[in-house]
């Protein structure tokens, strides 16, 4: 009888286990990615977009990064970004140096629980098109 309580015992824990972990890994988390993106900034202050991202957040605070890692205008030069959503800005712009690492940013409301992609644009006028690359995340937290 003993070996019987055991035996259901140990079926019990391996079901809360497993149970545990499958309604575990339904759910998704926030955090901190490096997604890569790879466009051409266009010529005359024309717009460039990354693929779109679910914002999954409900806090605008939840900061959304960019990483300019590569400019073939050259090291150090400039490129603007911000967060985009159906050709809508959902945060302030911002100007980012290449190779000067991560910069984190908060978005407005209108960007929360919505799918959003990064703008860019070169940050002075020029009729030349330049590829930029590096990473970004749509929330951080």
């Amino acid at each position: 009888m003993r070996n019987l309580a055991k035996k259901y015992f140990r079926l019990g824990m391996a079901a809360v286990v497993g149970i545990g972990i499958f309604t575990f890994s339904s759910f998704t988390f926030a955090r901190n990615d490096n997604v890569s993106f790879h466009f051409t900034l266009k010529p005359k202050y024309k717009n460039s977009y990354s693929a779109e991202r679910y914002r999954e957040t409900s806090n605008p605070k939840n900061k959304w990064k960019v990483n300019l890692t590569y400019s073939s205008e050259g090291k150090g030069t400039i490129a603007t970004f911000w967060l985009d959503k159906s050709g809508t800005r959902v945060s302030n712009i911002y100007d980012v140096k290449q190779g000067s690492g991560a910069h984190y940013y908060a978005a407005y409301s209108t960007a929360n629980k919505s799918y959003v992609r990064l703008g860019a644009e070169n940050n002075n006028y020029s009729t030349n098109n330049y590829t930029i690359a590096g990473y970004w995340d749509e929330e951080t937290d």
